[in-house]
């Protein structure tokens, strides 16, 4: 690893897909921060280019076609910082978030990645989801409870909306993978940089707010391209004999959430589709050595085990109160 300096400016990277209303909120919200300018990727084909360039001042447009994640990599690629604070258009960072996440990659010269705390908020700034079962927090702190050191928790992946990232290691190991559109992208950028590595830390002091759309469960497209890349992401990433034992088991999860989801014919349709079109990611796989794969994976199978015993308990519980006919 090349040796830093202190790095002191950040680049704001918004990915935006047509919610051009949100992303005028978090823009508004992002002038008085910190920040040395503001690129918003617009992957979308509603009105929210036109809006971005009438803004002016700080705040530049870089146009990609519908590309999932990987659009990020193109904003990251035209920012002109040492940091990268990473935000979805519906996104923004709470005052004093910014300082807390530069200082902490500023003190530790390992760190590539700092992640915060999202809060899902309603559209009157309401928090109505923080750090229960299945949360951002609830997932970062992989187990961990009580105090947070100063130096963050590790953890295995971050929020793509919530979080600063140094912007030489993130193009150094590729940024995010377009192969998997989205879902599962985070999980694996964190695999790549700890296999170069460098570590990715949770820091819930940085807060986020999220400002949750209404919506229902899944869909069958989302559960669909999860169970698909995460059959990737575990061949791509780990050892073979890893991989082996890995997958069998996150399928069974899988088939079970797809079912708890409402969409079970997602999970068959997702082994098809992994199958199929292996040859689009057969050339990438690039495994962790041995010694990295504990860090990378910390607790997360334990976490999803732990999910599981909650969304059984939880529907349970429904069915339990729902009135009789």
């Amino acid at each position: 690893m090349r040796p830093l300096s202190s790095p002191q400016t950040v680049s704001a990277v918004i990915l935006a897909f047509n919610r051009a209303d949100d992303l005028d909120h978090t823009l508004d919200r992002l002038a008085e921060e910190p920040l040395d300018e503001v690129i918003v990727v617009d992957s979308g084909d509603d009105d929210t280019s036109e809006r971005v360039r009438a803004r002016g001042g700080n705040v530049r447009l870089v146009k990609t076609g519908d590309i999932g994640a990987a659009a990020r990599n193109y904003g990251a690629a035209e920012a002109r910082s040492d940091l990268l604070l990473m935000l979805d258009d519906d996104c923004y960072p709470l005052p004093g978030t910014i300082n807390t996440l530069r200082d902490a990659l500023t003190h530790n010269q390992g760190l590539a990645l700092a992640a915060g705390l999202v809060l899902e908020v309603d559209r009157h700034g309401r928090v109505i989801h923080s750090q229960e079962v299945g949360t951002f927090d609830w997932f970062l702190r992989a187990g961990h409870r009580g105090p947070v050191p100063k130096d963050g928790v590790p953890t295995f992946f971050f929020p793509e909306g919530g979080c600063m990232v140094r912007r030489d290691a993130f193009l150094e190991v590729g940024g995010f993978f377009a192969p998997y559109f989205f879902t599962v992208s985070e999980v694996d950028v964190t695999t790549r940089l700890i296999g170069r590595g460098w570590d990715v830390r949770y820091f819930p002091a940085a807060e986020f707010e999220h400002r949750k759309a209404p919506g229902g469960r899944a869909s069958e497209r989302t559960m669909r391209l999860r169970v698909r890349n995460q059959l990737w992401y575990f061949w791509l990433r780990f050892p073979a004999s890893v991989a082996a034992r890995r997958i069998p088991a996150y399928l069974a999860f899988d088939l079970i959430e797809c079912i708890y989801r409402g969409v079970p014919r997602a999970w068959p349709r997702a082994i098809a589709e992994a199958w199929r079109e292996r040859g689009r990611v057969r050339e990438f796989r690039d495994p962790l050595p041995h010694s990295a794969v504990r860090r990378a994976e910390l607790k997360r199978g334990r976490l999803h085990l732990q999910l599981l015993a909650y969304m059984v308990r939880r529907r349970l519980t429904k069915a339990a109160v729902a009135p009789t006919p």
